[in-house]
């Protein structure tokens, strides 16, 4: 750990994330049932813990989500890419992506990213699908009904576990009773 109180290596936040199963659960369900704040509150102290972290963690120092996650590529992010290339939407449809039964695009050698620089830069960054536009999903709105994804995206992304920590060491919540009253 850090001087700041982050942890950054990866193998480390793995084991933490895998290790604690049982206490994120628990406090997930905290955070959706129990944590006496509106959804714009908790939203408002989410947006604070993730800009406090992310001034602290470069994601060029890390690149696990581009290496590790299939990235949804849609109709829009397909055409903004082709024309940095200039070539057809098709063609770059045909070239780089897959698509599901669902009809999703991702890129077929996904994970990890075709984009990806030896130096974990993103080669097409300003023209960027928009599920890496927005990923870790830490700035949208109603983080209660993401807490699932959160979770999951703890033992992927140095920042999301940073601030899930930082989110259970400022709302832990009380402990339960066991229902026997003390003389």
């Amino acid at each position: 750990m850090s001087d700041d109180g982050l942890i950054r290596e990866l193998p480390r936040i793995r084991k933490f994330a895998e290790t604690n199963t049982a206490e994120d659960e628990s406090f997930r369900q905290y955070l959706k049932t129990r944590l006496p704040l509106s959804n714009n509150e908790l939203d408002g102290v989410v947006q604070g813990i993730t800009d406090a972290v992310w001034e602290k963690l470069d994601c060029t120092t890390c690149g696990n989500c581009c290496r590790t996650l299939q990235i949804v590529v849609d109709q829009k992010d397909a055409a903004r890419l082709a024309r940095r290339f200039g070539i057809t939407t098709q063609a770059f449809i045909e070239r780089y992506l897959a698509v599901d039964q669902d009809g999703l695009g991702y890129f077929r050698t996904s994970p990890p990213c075709p984009f990806l620089g030896d130096d974990n830069h993103c080669a097409v960054y300003e023209d960027r699908p928009r599920a890496c536009r927005d990923f870790p999903y830490l700035h949208e709105r109603n983080v209660r009904s993401r807490s699932y994804t959160m979770v999951e995206n703890c033992a992927t992304c140095p920042i999301v576990f940073n601030v899930w920590e930082r989110l259970k060491e400022r709302f832990r919540p009380p402990a339960r009773s066991s229902g026997k009253k003390h003389r």
